[in-house]
């Protein structure tokens, strides 16, 4: 029997579209407070160096400089642990990534701290840097940081594992190694004699940047009595108002964080990296500092997404049943602990059935900027090495890749890498849905009549998904409206799936329905808007808090109409009987009798909140047709198609939004965006017009099919996160396209024109 939904599993134009297209929306850079100031920072040139001099004499004494800080002027209190970025605001005697702040000017007026900054001079020791994810890894290379020599290397990370690996082998790990982790079952070797096919390879992703069109942005306030008042573009602001306490030293209740619109995150805004500065020095001047980055500021020195090295060894009988699967995984965590590993290594392992299985994962650092996270981090990386074995082993086997993975692919019950079994999925139903797509049964269409070559790929992505407490309020007005608060990030359109579900389970126009992010001293709690766990966590406790909200109405109107509460229905804001619809109060009574002066009637404030959610796995799986130049390598990307399980689409039109942003940035990934550092680890192309991002004219039409496997318990009608599963898989499907088009195979993100060349043998490798 088929539900049928007024507001949730409807199409839904973004609440909130309006003001942004027309420029109406305020972002952090648009703010003007009294006696604001501005602040700059001077950024290193070298990757690796001691700081032997740093003279700020002359800075100073500039015309309308308020101030010129360097570390040793910081609060003596602040943490120098060296394993966290956040406590590292200004650098202390050594550089240790090209981009590093060294010193930061304040001024008036943003012009004079520019200007500044070029008075400001540093005499710095150039030392080797380690910039190559390989290179990291030999027992000789030179330390990241010249303070590691001689150390314990646990003392860069907590959550280091090097004791216990190290307990495992006979090897020592590598000094630059910060994490080592290894999973296994069945007996692997033995599975690889008696396999009929052994596929092995090796691959690497190159760094790689959000994108964001809004940069790193903060302003922050210090009253006289040592409360901070925040704006600054953040995927979290309860998030905000931990890492800022706990740099400053001080309780979170010292700390408010207002909520600002933000222009694109992408997982790259998860920590305040835009706000600490502007807080510190806001405490030493008592005053509102704004610190805005620069786009190239924010290419070289905010928190791209890590480069990996990762090694497959995969075994298949000849009926094509996958026997063992062995990798090693290597991220490139850049100058600080903290890299996607677990979650990349992880899902390495997780598409397929493997009896016999081991993966070995390494985080090294090295002397790049840290890394962040960007949309299912170390994921891409892990699934472009993953699918691209499969898709060879497909052509060793001679069978069809598509049945090939049908045949593997994890189900209910199966195991992940790390022992967990998986929960409810819909792996096999994306894959049984991608059979029946235009794009599946036309994929063998008319070759490029101007001499390029056409192929087809697909692979398949995925996402565990995160998840986190939330909690929710739901409110009604005097006037039968209802105001919806919760402490979430609107990075995607939640707010307007939250108005659904409220207008859902209230029976009441969504156009009544009033959603807003309140900041955290009066919000309640949600976790950072990452990981797509947004609508799953938040949007239970919206759904619960909408019930006890409408429980509190039916206890009223069930008490004045003399009637059982099971006999109420809300429709259309009324509540009324079953069956007898004349006898109804609506919202506007109950607003103005649960607000009137001298009311009996209690408030009507529902409220919900959960604990951290079950699991919730979405799979997808990407195709992309596309055209290559033989003789130059260009690509051009003719078609694309994503079947994605998304549990319950709440809002169908922002879910295919979600999809298609998420296919074309993997795209993206897969043929264009690289960060280039020289032999130097000086970044080649630090703008926008260098760092290739994909435009329209680059990207085809996206089609998109929802398969819907919901979860109960998981998310609001058992909807899944949709925003992390299609930046998996996109890159891998146009490699292996690419593949399939030229007979030859890059092993390298992206697949650029000159490593298609290369691969061809028209170019060195």
């Amino acid at each position: 029997m088929t539900t049928t939904y007024r507001s949730v599993h409807q199409r839904q134009p973004r609440l909130e579209g309006a003001a942004k297209v027309t420029g109406g929306t305020v972002y952090t850079a648009d703010l003007r407070l009294h006696r604001m100031v501005h602040a700059k920072a001077l950024r290193a040139p070298y990757a690796h160096a001691l700081i032997k001099r740093l003279d700020v004499s002359k800075a100073r004494a500039y015309p309308g400089v308020v101030g010129v800080f360097t570390a040793a002027d910081l609060p003596q209190h602040l943490p120098r642990d060296g394993a966290n970025r956040l406590h590292t605001v200004l650098a202390d005697k050594e550089v240790m990534y090209y981009g590093q702040p060294v010193a930061a000017v304040v001024a008036d007026e943003a012009s004079v701290a520019e200007e500044a900054l070029d008075l400001i001079e540093v005499e710095y020791q150039e030392l080797p840097a380690v910039l190559d994810i390989l290179d990291a890894l030999k027992q000789d290379a030179p330390p990241v940081r010249h303070s590691m020599a001689g150390i314990d290397r646990s003392e860069l990370a907590a959550h280091t594992t090097l004791a216990a690996a190290d307990e495992q082998t006979t090897e020592k790990t590598p000094p630059n190694v910060t994490h080592r982790m290894v999973w296994s079952r069945g007996d692997v070797e033995r599975a690889f004699k008696e396999a009929d096919v052994v596929v092995e390879r090796s691959f690497r992703a190159s760094w790689t940047h959000q994108g964001y069109i809004e940069p790193m942005s903060g302003i922050v306030d210090c009253d006289r009595n040592g409360d901070y008042t925040v704006w600054t573009s953040t995927q979290g602001d309860f998030t905000t108002r931990e890492g800022l306490a706990k740099v400053l030293g001080v309780p979170e209740t010292k700390v408010r964080v207002n909520f600002v619109e933000m222009g694109g995150g992408f997982g790259a805004k998860i920590q305040p990296f835009g706000a600490v500065l502007p807080a510190i020095i806001a405490r030493i001047l008592r005053r509102p500092v704004k610190y805005i980055f620069s786009r190239s500021e924010d290419l070289r020195s905010a928190d791209p997404s890590s480069q990996a090295y990762i090694e497959t060894k995969l075994a298949a009988k000849k009926d094509g049943a996958f026997t063992a699967f062995k990798a090693r995984a290597v991220y490139d965590s850049g100058s600080f602990p903290g890299s996607p590993l677990m979650a990349g290594a992880n899902l390495l392992g997780a598409y397929y059935k493997f009896p016999n299985l081991e993966i070995e994962g390494l985080e090294v650092i090295t002397n790049r900027v840290s890394q962040g996270a960007l949309r299912a981090p170390g994921t891409p990386q892990a699934t472009f090495a993953i699918e691209s074995t499969v898709d060879i082993m497909a052509k060793e086997l001679g069978m069809d890749p598509l049945e090939l993975r049908i045949k593997n692919a994890v189900t209910q019950g199966d195991l992940m890498p790390n022992g967990r079994a998986f929960s409810k999925i819909g792996l096999v139903e994306v894959l049984q849905r991608f059979k029946e797509t235009s794009f599946w049964k036309n994929r063998n269409g008319k070759p490029s009549a101007n001499g390029k070559k056409v192929g087809v790929g697909f692979a398949v992505g995925g996402w565990l998904g995160g998840g986190s407490p939330s909690s929710a309020s739901v409110e009604l007005n005097a006037d039968g409206t209802v105001s919806v608060m919760v402490g979430a990030n609107d990075v995607t359109g939640t707010n307007t799936s939250f108005a659904q579900i409220v207008s859902e389970a209230l029976g009441l126009p969504i156009e009544r329905i009033n959603v807003k992010t309140g900041d955290t001293s009066l919000a309640p709690y949600a976790g950072v808007s990452a990981g797509s766990k947004t609508l799953r966590t938040v949007g239970l406790s919206v759904q619960r808090a909408a019930q006890d909200a409408l429980d509190q109405m039916f206890k009223i109107v069930s008490e004045r109409l003399e009637c059982s509460s099971e006999d109420l229905e809300s429709v259309d804001g009324q509540i009324r009987v079953k069956g007898s619809p004349e006898k109804a109060i609506t919202f506007e009574l109950l607003g103005t009798m649960s607000t009137g002066f001298g009311s009996p009637t209690p408030v009507i404030l529902g409220r919900g909140n959960v604990g951290t959610p079950a699991a919730a796995p979405g799979f997808t799986i990407q195709g992309a047709k596309v055209e290559v130049d033989p003789e130059t390598g260009e690509v051009n990307i003719l078609d694309a198609v994503c079947v994605q399980d998304v549990g319950f689409a709440i809002n169908p039109l922002s879910v295919e939004g979600q999809i298609q942003g998420g296919v074309a940035q993997s795209l993206g990934l897969g043929f264009s965006e690289e960060m280039v550092w020289d032999d130097k680890g000086v970044l080649r192309n630090p703008t926008l017009l260098d760092y290739r991002i994909p435009t329209a004219l680059d990207l085809p039409r996206i089609e998109t099919a929802l398969v819907e496997v919901p979860v109960e318990g998981a998310g609001p009608y058992g909807a899944k996160g949709v925003g992390e599963p299609p930046i998996a898989a996109g890159a891998a499907a146009l490699v292996n396209a690419v593949s399939d088009a030229v007979g030859a195979r890059v092993y390298t993100l992206p697949a650029t024109s000159e490593r298609i060349l290369a691969a061809l043998g028209k170019l060195p490798g």
